[in-house]
């Protein structure tokens, strides 16, 4: 992906996250220009066990909470904002003293 990152960059990706300038076409043929599949990092199904790309990011939410979540998402059940009921335990509490009361 680094590769794929590069060329979108040489190419004139910058401010992508700004909709006004995002530019699929850039990306597109940076994926082609490295021989790197997009439809296999955007479009195809993970399995529950496999490591992300962003797993090494720790946003304070566990691992077994997201996965617990994605199973609920797929049968369509709502989870509570725990801020208007009971904590969740996602894993947030450590970071916040506050969290969970």
């Amino acid at each position: 992906m680094g590769k794929v990152i590069y060329r979108a960059w040489q190419l004139g990706a910058v401010f992508d996250a700004w909709d006004e300038l995002f530019k699929y076409e850039l990306w597109q043929k940076a994926f082609a220009d490295t021989g790197l599949d997009i439809k296999f990092y955007a479009q195809r199904e993970r399995a529950q066990d496999e490591l992300l790309p962003w797993a090494h990011i720790d946003v304070g939410v566990s691992q077994e909470y997201i996965k617990a979540e994605y199973a609920k998402a797929i049968t369509a059940e709502v989870t509570i904002d725990c801020r208007e009921g009971p904590c969740n335990s996602c894993g947030l509490e450590k970071w916040d003293a506050g969290c969970g009361k």
